[in-house]
Formats: C-alpha cells, structure tokens, sequence
C-alpha cells in the first residue's frame, strides 16, 4: 500500500482522487494541500483523505506520505517537484512536465542523485493503445511509414492559467503536448528541423501554433494545436501500403485501418474499436504502483529520457514561435 499526497485540488486533481479510489488495495489517499485551505478541506472530506494541510510544506514534511500528485499550475510544477524531492519524497507529475528544459533538467538530475522515483503523469503514454498501434505497425499492416499527422485543439482561451505568461499559459505546454507525444511514439527518432507558425493570443501566449517536422530517417510530421480553434483531435500514420487513422490522439477511441483497394484510392478495411476499463488515467497509476514496488525510480512507458526530449521539443518549438513565457 502506497500512501499518495496530492499537491494541488484542481480540476484533474478530483478525477485522478477518483481513479486511485478504484485501487485501494494498492493506494491510499492519505494527505492533500492546496493554495486555499478551505479547498484542501473539502477535497479531503469528498474522497476521504486521512489528513488536509494548511499548505505544501506542511505535506511533504508529513513522514507519512510517500508518493506526492502534483497537478498545480505548469508554472509551479519546477519548485513543487524540487520542493518533494528534497523532501525525499517519491513524484507524480502532471503534463507538460515542467515549463521549461532547464528547470526539468535540474529536477531529473535531482531525482537521479537521490535515488527517487519520479514520473510524467501524461496518460497516452501509457494507454494500451499506444502498444495496440505499434503492433499494427511492426507487423507491417501499413508498410514501411513516412509521414504522421495529429492535432488537437479546444476552445479554451477563457481559462486564466492558459493566457497567463506567468502560469505557463498557451496552447503547447497544454494541448499540444499530446499531438506532438502521439508523433514521438511511434517515429521515435532524432529531429532534423522543425518550422512553426503561431498565432500569439494578447497576452504574449502561442494561441495557435502549426509545425512541421523531419526526422534523421526520412520520416516527415505536421501538428496543429490551439486553445481558441476546436479540431478533429484525430491523429494520421501513411505508411508506403496503407495508414492509419486513430480518432481522438489524447483518448484513443477507435483505430481504422486503410488500404489500397480496387482503384488507387485507399479504403477501410478494418476497424478496433477501444474500450477503457475506466477512464484512462489507471495505467499510469498501475505502471506507477509496479515500479515503485520493484524499486524502479522511472516509469518504462515515459522514462525521464523521454520526458527531457519532450521537453527540448517544446522549447524549441516556443522559442522559435517567440512565445512570452515570463
């Protein structure tokens, strides 16, 4: 049993408090903290937390807990993962995982020194359609590929967080983490160049942003992310015989499969359709749960490697769009 703190009762804070709920035989809500006391009470009588805290320090000091959630802004996700490492407290965080390299460079490096698990709490990563995908891929259902496609955009601009400089507001590090991880994973090669556009939103925050990627061995990608434009959120793999359609890239629902048919027109020739067990947040938490248990101080479906490319792609990405980021 793994005793979890939560840092932060925001939004995504009461649906992972209600996932961990689904395996009590393996967490326990013990503590939360937020930045208004009064939320933190509530939190903890709503899911049954053995303890709220009047803040952050008071938590992780708590000798108790053991695994710390972070879902806080993406802007305090630098100091709060530090401020639990130095507390030698095993992290949980919420995507983009910091808000810039520099800062989850240090805080990767910590972690490594001290010995501590730390983790990106991003839920495609370890869906168990990403290995449905690659399967199809490996067993050469579409052909050697060459190019993927995937975006994913809301209307969300009147959100504070997402137009604030200072809270590390803008589309990227909030949506367009998921297109730009849907490509990673299943090309999985260095980046030769990236070209972007951006639309910038007032306050100096990429609204829209559009790229196109090479990779060293060949294989061409385009994203599309914004937080004022709703998009298909669907996600393309062209392979040399055929391709791949997955409809939703940040909830895989359904994969279709394309292939040439009678003309030279591809058609559909088949179709899975996914069902998650409960709402797709469990597999991090089980992968989390199995690692911490075989003394394992990464998650293998985003080793802290993974998330430090991830991270240089997004700062790359920001600084070329000349995004505000202060």
């Amino acid at each position: 049993m793994i005793k979890v703190g939560f840092l932060g009762a925001g939004n995504i804070a009461h649906t992972l408090a209600k996932t961990f709920l689904n395996y009590k035989d393996k967490f326990e809500l013990y503590g939360v903290a937020s930045k208004d006391i009064k939320r933190s009470e509530e939190f903890k009588n709503k899911y049954n937390f053995k303890k709220f805290y009047k803040d952050y320090e008071e938590m992780v000091k708590d000798p108790e807990i053991e695994l710390v959630y972070i879902s806080t802004t993406i802007a305090e996700h630098y100091k709060h993962i530090k401020l639990c490492l130095e507390n030698n407290k095993k992290v949980l965080c919420e995507k983009a995982f910091c808000a810039s390299y520099s800062e989850a460079k240090e805080v990767v490096a910590l972690a490594r020194k001290k010995n501590l698990f730390l983790a990106e709490a991003i839920w495609t990563r370890y869906m168990p359609s990403r290995g449905l995908i690659m399967s199809l891929l490996m067993d050469g259902m579409i052909g050697e590929v060459y190019y993927l496609e995937a975006n994913l955009g809301y209307k969300i601009f009147d959100k504070e967080r997402l137009i604030t400089p200072s809270l590390g507001g803008g589309a990227l590090l909030d949506v367009g983490v998921y297109p730009l991880n849907f490509i990673d994973m299943f090309v999985n090669d260095k980046i030769k160049d990236i070209n972007t556009m951006c639309k910038l939103y007032p306050t100096g925050v990429d609204e829209t942003i559009i790229g196109n990627i090479t990779f060293n061995n060949g294989i061409m990608a385009q994203f599309f992310t914004s937080i004022n434009n709703p998009t298909s959120r669907d996600g393309y793999i062209y392979g040399k015989d055929g391709y791949l359609k997955i409809l939703n890239i940040n909830n895989p629902e359904r994969i279709e499969i394309y292939k040439k048919g009678d003309s030279n027109f591809a058609v559909m020739v088949s179709a899975i359709n996914i069902k998650e067990e409960f709402n797709g947040y469990e597999y991090q938490l089980l992968e989390t749960y199995d690692s911490i248990m075989l003394g394992k101080a990464e998650n293998p479906s985003m080793p802290l490697d993974d998330t430090l490319k991830m991270m240089k792609i997004y700062e790359d990405i920001l600084t070329k769009s000349k995004v505000k980021r202060k």
